[in-house]
């Protein structure tokens, strides 16, 4: 998923402690359950579909095209990619500066098509993780 960082590309912040527990959680390629690979593979085609496909690079294509035609069968959590495809939607800085509540809040009134790209790089992982790796 690391040219879906393209989608984004933020450095990942915080404290140093995160930092590092993010850097070897994203070391390690996991392994998604079957239904996680559809959502995302469904994510990304509708994110390759939608008018958003013409601002990728080549190389962000390739890899969602990757991704939605179910080449890959395990993921790497790229948390500055996840942190750069969240950074790119309105309003996500100060969401994730306050409470878990208002994090989800702002999440759910997302729309579809702000939702999918990040489906895409976020398979088997739960709002809340992200909120913790990310906050």
């Amino acid at each position: 998923m690391a040219a879906v960082s393209a989608v984004t590309a933020v450095a990942l912040g915080g404290t140093a402690g995160l930092a590092q527990a993010s850097e070897a959680r994203a070391a390690a390629p996991q392994t998604v359950s079957v239904t996680q690979q559809v959502d995302a593979q469904q994510a990304a085609r509708t994110l390759l579909a939608s008018p958003l496909a013409v601002n990728l690079s080549a190389v962000e294509r390739t890899e969602l095209n990757a991704i939605a035609s179910g080449e890959r069968a395990e993921a790497r959590i790229s948390w500055s990619a996840i942190r750069a495809a969240f950074s790119r939607v309105a309003g996500f800085a100060r969401a994730i500066a306050g409470t878990y509540t208002k994090f989800k809040e702002w999440y759910d009134a997302l729309s579809w098509w702000q939702k999918a790209p990040l489906r895409a790089i976020t398979p088997g992982l739960t709002l809340l993780d992200i909120y913790n790796a990310l906050h």
